[in-house]
Protein backbone atom coordinates (compact mmCIF):
# COMPACT_ATOMS: atom_id res chain seq x y z
CA UNK A 1 0.00 0.00 0.00
CA UNK A 2 2.94 2.33 0.66
CA UNK A 3 4.75 1.93 -2.47
CA UNK A 4 0.90 2.49 -4.52
CA UNK A 5 0.13 5.35 -2.71
CA UNK A 6 3.58 6.93 -3.85
CA UNK A 7 3.04 5.89 -7.27
CA UNK A 8 -0.59 8.02 -7.06
CA UNK A 9 -0.27 11.77 -8.37
CA UNK A 10 -0.55 14.49 -5.62
CA UNK A 11 -0.85 18.23 -6.16
CA UNK A 12 2.99 19.90 -4.91
CA UNK A 13 3.22 22.70 -3.14
CA UNK A 14 3.50 25.87 -4.76
CA UNK A 15 7.55 26.51 -2.97
CA UNK A 16 8.30 23.01 -4.55
CA UNK A 17 11.57 23.58 -6.45
CA UNK A 18 10.78 20.89 -8.79
CA UNK A 19 7.58 22.93 -9.66
CA UNK A 20 9.75 25.63 -10.46
CA UNK A 21 11.79 23.83 -13.09
CA UNK A 22 8.67 22.65 -14.60
CA UNK A 23 7.46 26.41 -14.71
CA UNK A 24 10.73 27.46 -15.86
CA UNK A 25 10.35 25.23 -19.03
CA UNK A 26 6.93 25.95 -19.85
CA UNK A 27 8.08 29.41 -20.42
CA UNK A 28 5.61 31.12 -17.57
CA UNK A 29 6.97 33.89 -15.35
CA UNK A 30 3.62 34.09 -13.04
CA UNK A 31 3.24 32.09 -9.61
CA UNK A 32 0.50 29.31 -9.67
CA UNK A 33 -2.62 29.31 -7.55
CA UNK A 34 -4.43 27.30 -5.59
CA UNK A 35 -8.01 26.45 -7.53
CA UNK A 36 -11.38 24.97 -5.79
CA UNK A 37 -12.67 21.57 -7.87
CA UNK A 38 -16.73 22.12 -7.76
CA UNK A 39 -17.66 20.06 -10.57
CA UNK A 40 -21.39 20.31 -12.14
CA UNK A 41 -23.59 16.89 -11.86
CA UNK A 42 -23.20 16.41 -15.22
CA UNK A 43 -19.36 17.11 -15.42
CA UNK A 44 -17.18 14.80 -17.87
CA UNK A 45 -14.41 13.30 -15.61
CA UNK A 46 -10.98 14.80 -17.20
CA UNK A 47 -12.72 16.76 -19.80
CA UNK A 48 -12.00 20.68 -19.00
CA UNK A 49 -12.99 21.93 -22.64
CA UNK A 50 -16.49 21.08 -22.73
CA UNK A 51 -17.11 20.96 -19.06
CA UNK A 52 -16.08 24.77 -18.64
CA UNK A 53 -18.39 25.40 -22.11
CA UNK A 54 -21.23 23.73 -20.47
CA UNK A 55 -20.78 26.25 -17.21
CA UNK A 56 -20.29 29.27 -19.18
CA UNK A 57 -23.55 28.04 -21.13
CA UNK A 58 -25.50 28.04 -18.05
CA UNK A 59 -24.01 30.33 -15.55
CA UNK A 60 -21.65 33.02 -17.75
CA UNK A 61 -18.37 33.92 -17.52
CA UNK A 62 -15.22 33.19 -18.89
CA UNK A 63 -12.53 30.62 -19.91
CA UNK A 64 -9.48 30.41 -18.61
CA UNK A 65 -6.67 28.47 -19.93
CA UNK A 66 -3.36 26.99 -18.57
CA UNK A 67 -1.63 24.33 -16.23
CA UNK A 68 -2.82 21.94 -13.51
CA UNK A 69 0.34 20.10 -11.73
CA UNK A 70 0.69 16.81 -10.69
CA UNK A 71 3.38 14.85 -8.89
CA UNK A 72 4.44 11.52 -7.34
CA UNK A 73 7.66 10.07 -6.43
CA UNK A 74 9.25 9.80 -9.94
CA UNK A 75 8.43 12.93 -11.74
CA UNK A 76 6.08 16.06 -12.11
CA UNK A 77 4.17 16.90 -15.06
CA UNK A 78 2.08 19.92 -15.99
CA UNK A 79 -0.72 19.57 -17.70
CA UNK A 80 -2.98 21.83 -20.29
CA UNK A 81 -6.18 22.63 -18.77
CA UNK A 82 -9.14 25.08 -18.63
CA UNK A 83 -10.65 26.37 -15.44
CA UNK A 84 -13.83 28.69 -15.03
CA UNK A 85 -14.27 32.26 -14.10
CA UNK A 86 -17.25 33.45 -12.68
CA UNK A 87 -18.78 37.23 -13.70
CA UNK A 88 -17.47 37.89 -10.50
CA UNK A 89 -14.34 37.40 -10.77
CA UNK A 90 -14.31 34.02 -8.96
CA UNK A 91 -12.55 30.96 -10.27
CA UNK A 92 -13.19 27.05 -10.04
CA UNK A 93 -12.30 23.97 -11.73
CA UNK A 94 -15.31 22.38 -12.83
CA UNK A 95 -13.82 19.55 -14.14
CA UNK A 96 -13.79 15.98 -11.96
CA UNK A 97 -10.98 14.08 -11.73
CA UNK A 98 -10.35 10.10 -11.12
CA UNK A 99 -9.16 10.67 -7.68
CA UNK A 100 -11.17 12.87 -5.39
CA UNK A 101 -8.80 16.12 -4.74
CA UNK A 102 -10.55 19.25 -3.45
CA UNK A 103 -8.40 22.15 -5.47
CA UNK A 104 -5.55 21.90 -8.26
CA UNK A 105 -2.52 24.00 -8.67
CA UNK A 106 -3.05 26.33 -11.57
CA UNK A 107 -1.18 28.49 -13.89
CA UNK A 108 -2.34 30.79 -16.05
CA UNK A 109 -0.96 30.54 -19.92
CA UNK A 110 -2.47 33.63 -21.41
CA UNK A 111 0.36 33.11 -24.59
CA UNK A 112 -1.29 29.46 -25.79
CA UNK A 113 -4.60 29.32 -28.00
CA UNK A 114 -6.46 26.21 -27.62
CA UNK A 115 -7.61 25.52 -31.17
CA UNK A 116 -9.38 22.18 -30.43
CA UNK A 117 -6.24 19.76 -30.88
CA UNK A 118 -4.77 17.75 -27.80
CA UNK A 119 -1.52 19.05 -25.59
CA UNK A 120 1.26 16.51 -24.28
CA UNK A 121 1.40 16.88 -21.12
CA UNK A 122 5.34 18.35 -20.00
CA UNK A 123 6.94 16.16 -17.49
CA UNK A 124 10.32 16.53 -15.23
CA UNK A 125 12.42 13.43 -14.12
CA UNK A 126 12.40 14.17 -10.20
CA UNK A 127 13.67 10.92 -9.22
CA UNK A 128 17.25 10.30 -10.77
CA UNK A 129 16.09 6.94 -11.81
CA UNK A 130 16.56 6.34 -15.43
CA UNK A 131 13.55 4.29 -16.02
CA UNK A 132 11.39 7.09 -15.25
CA UNK A 133 13.43 9.00 -18.42
CA UNK A 134 12.12 5.87 -20.27
CA UNK A 135 9.05 6.53 -19.30
CA UNK A 136 8.60 9.81 -20.45
CA UNK A 137 10.14 8.81 -23.65
CA UNK A 138 7.32 6.44 -24.08
CA UNK A 139 4.20 8.76 -22.97
CA UNK A 140 5.70 11.17 -25.56
CA UNK A 141 5.50 8.85 -27.98
CA UNK A 142 2.30 7.33 -27.83
CA UNK A 143 0.83 11.19 -27.35
CA UNK A 144 3.15 11.50 -31.18
CA UNK A 145 0.93 8.15 -32.39
CA UNK A 146 -2.35 9.23 -30.86
CA UNK A 147 -2.69 12.89 -32.15
CA UNK A 148 -0.60 12.25 -35.52
CA UNK A 149 -2.44 14.42 -38.40
CA UNK A 150 -5.86 14.60 -38.18
CA UNK A 151 -6.09 12.67 -35.25
CA UNK A 152 -4.76 15.35 -33.08
CA UNK A 153 -8.94 16.33 -32.59
CA UNK A 154 -10.24 12.90 -31.76
CA UNK A 155 -10.60 12.57 -27.88
CA UNK A 156 -11.90 9.26 -28.14
CA UNK A 157 -9.18 6.50 -28.15
CA UNK A 158 -11.78 3.82 -28.91
CA UNK A 159 -12.29 5.15 -31.71
CA UNK A 160 -8.24 5.62 -32.92
CA UNK A 161 -7.37 4.46 -36.38
CA UNK A 162 -3.75 3.44 -37.01
CA UNK A 163 -1.66 1.77 -39.38
CA UNK A 164 -0.83 -1.68 -38.94
CA UNK A 165 2.90 -0.74 -38.00
CA UNK A 166 1.13 2.00 -35.97
CA UNK A 167 -0.68 -0.35 -33.71
CA UNK A 168 2.64 -2.65 -33.27
CA UNK A 169 4.20 -0.08 -31.95
CA UNK A 170 1.38 1.51 -29.68
CA UNK A 171 0.41 -1.95 -28.43
CA UNK A 172 4.19 -2.26 -27.60
CA UNK A 173 4.53 1.09 -25.89
CA UNK A 174 1.59 0.58 -23.60
CA UNK A 175 2.93 -2.56 -22.81
CA UNK A 176 6.51 -0.81 -21.90
CA UNK A 177 4.15 2.38 -19.89
CA UNK A 178 2.64 -0.40 -17.52
CA UNK A 179 5.51 -2.21 -17.19
CA UNK A 180 7.66 0.78 -16.40
CA UNK A 181 5.19 1.94 -14.12
CA UNK A 182 5.40 -1.54 -12.03
CA UNK A 183 8.82 -1.20 -11.67
CA UNK A 184 8.88 2.26 -10.67
CA UNK A 185 6.10 1.85 -8.15
CA UNK A 186 8.45 -1.30 -6.80
CA UNK A 187 11.50 1.20 -6.33
CA UNK A 188 13.71 -0.97 -9.25
CA UNK A 189 16.07 0.44 -12.01
CA UNK A 190 17.14 -0.40 -15.28
CA UNK A 191 19.60 -2.69 -13.75
CA UNK A 192 17.14 -5.24 -12.22
CA UNK A 193 14.94 -7.51 -13.27
CA UNK A 194 12.75 -6.47 -16.55
CA UNK A 195 8.87 -6.78 -15.72
CA UNK A 196 8.95 -9.50 -17.95
CA UNK A 197 10.90 -11.36 -15.53
CA UNK A 198 13.20 -12.65 -18.43
CA UNK A 199 16.39 -10.69 -17.96
CA UNK A 200 17.62 -7.51 -16.84
CA UNK A 201 15.44 -4.47 -17.97
CA UNK A 202 18.66 -2.77 -20.02
CA UNK A 203 19.02 -6.11 -21.72
CA UNK A 204 15.43 -6.52 -22.63
CA UNK A 205 12.29 -4.04 -22.83
CA UNK A 206 14.75 -1.52 -22.26
CA UNK A 207 16.88 -2.37 -25.65
CA UNK A 208 13.53 -2.13 -27.76
CA UNK A 209 13.14 1.99 -27.17
CA UNK A 210 16.27 2.72 -29.77
CA UNK A 211 14.56 0.59 -32.36
CA UNK A 212 11.03 2.06 -31.84
CA UNK A 213 12.33 5.47 -31.49
CA UNK A 214 13.63 4.95 -34.93
CA UNK A 215 10.84 3.50 -36.51
CA UNK A 216 8.89 6.85 -35.48
CA UNK A 217 11.82 9.12 -36.75
CA UNK A 218 11.45 7.35 -40.21
CA UNK A 219 7.79 8.10 -40.38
Amino acid sequence: MDNLEKFLPSVPKIEDQHLKKLIEIIGINTQPIYVDIKPDRNAIINECFPNVSEKIKKEGGTRITGWQFWKTNNLIEAEFHAIWKSDSDNLLDVTPKQIPFKKILFIEDSERVYDGSQIDNVRVNISGNTLTDDLIYVCESLFKIENKGFRKFEYDLSKLKLSNKEAIIWKLLQEIKNGLNLMLCKGLTKHQICFCGKDKYKKCHGKLLPEIKAALSAD
